[in-house]
């Protein structure tokens, strides 16, 4: 190319990027809780209708249809699994993995951990299956959280995402190598976008668990959503959404979004939502989540999320939690290494912002 020319389409992109500044973020430090309560109310519309979450729900089966059940199945010693396959919406349908101790009683109210996995093979991890090789090796590290909850008396609900596992993209003519920005690229021609259809999933999910429909009766107050990289992506989104969520965590899938997904390769479309940068920063879907409680954790080396973009999310969150009074129920944790699942960590911080240990 001639000396000087700015051909790279990355380059317009982000000269429009540092132009382009949201327009209704939260009140500064000090507001009154009204304001912020009136804030948040408008930036959850407005959210609901970027990311096509309204749609969805919209286009949502109430309740739910039961299309298939497979019979439990041990996953550890005392741990079961029970496998759901909902009809979410048309022609689509929802497995949720229900992995909880054998002695369960299902008449006592359990406490919720919901479960979304990375970009890996699928959400079997969750509960310890390897089905590829490399599967081992994220076990060995604590990709199977839900089992782990599980054994500490939660009812552990894994969810399996668009694109991965049993989801997994197998009809389509012409498919792309990525696993999910055909589905993105697709709701976007209707007005959605894999967080919204994502986020609609959990509710989804929700509305079964707490209808009693599954046949556990679950404790409203401690429902936790966990979410790994590209599940805690769609944990940050599922939670601003959905206030039913009482605490999230998103290991190693927080950061500003100007600095990581704006400024770098996005194939797969996780938090592509058109027009969010206009709107939305990561901290304000941070600060939807007040008062309810919200940790981010990841590993001071994580190339993809480092620890110094959790942390400056999570203070810019910060005012508004603390005008609502819950300062104590917003944390950031940091790991020493790589980006990968942090088990003991993820549990610290569960312990200390999520779910206080109940006396």
């Amino acid at each position: 190319p001639p000396p000087g020319a700015a051909l790279s389409p990355s380059l317009g992109t982000q000269a429009a990027l540092a132009a382009t500044m949201r327009d209704d973020g939260p009140p500064d430090a000090g507001a009154d809780p009204a304001a912020v309560a009136a804030w948040a109310d408008r930036a959850r519309v407005r959210l609901a209708a970027l990311t096509g979450y309204d749609r969805a729900r919209a286009a949502a089966l109430s309740p739910a249809p039961l299309t298939a059940e497979r019979p439990p199945q041990e996953v550890a010693p005392g741990i079961v699994r029970r496998s759901l396959y909902l009809r979410v919406r048309p022609q689509t349908d929802l497995p949720v993995h229900m992995i909880h101790r054998a002695d369960l009683d299902p008449a006592a109210t359990a406490p919720v951990f919901l479960h979304l996995a990375g970009s890996t093979s699928g959400v079997h991890l969750a509960w310890g299956e390897a089905r590829v090789p490399i599967d081992h090796e994220r076990i060995a590290v604590g990709a199977d959280m839900a089992r782990q909850a599980a054994a500490r008396g939660y009812l552990a609900v894994a969810i399996e995402q668009a694109g991965y596992g049993e989801r997994a993209e197998r009809r389509l003519p012409k498919r792309s190598q990525d696993r999910t920005v055909d589905a993105h690229n697709h709701l976007t021609l209707i007005g959605r976008t894999l967080m919204g259809d994502g986020a609609a999933d959990v509710s989804a999910a929700l509305d079964h668990l707490l209808s009693g429909a599954a046949g556990v009766a679950v404790d409203p107050q401690r429902i936790l959503l966990f979410g790994h990289s590209a599940g805690g992506t769609l944990a940050q989104f599922a939670a601003a959404l959905d206030d039913r969520i009482t605490g999230v965590l998103a290991s190693g899938a927080l950061g500003p979004w100007r600095e990581t997904i704006a400024a770098r390769g996005a194939p797969g479309g996780d938090a592509i939502v058109p027009d969010l940068l206009t709107h939305f920063e990561a901290s304000d879907l941070v600060a939807l989540v007040a008062p309810r409680a919200f940790a981010g954790l990841s590993g001071r080396d994580d190339h993809i999320f480092p620890f110094a973009g959790v942390q400056a999310v999570v203070e810019a969150a910060r005012p508004t939690f603390e005008a609502l009074g819950a300062e104590g129920r917003l944390g950031a944790l940091c790991a020493q290494g790589p980006h990968r699942y942090y088990a003991e960590e993820s549990w610290t911080a569960i312990a200390r912002w999520l779910d206080p240990p109940v006396a």
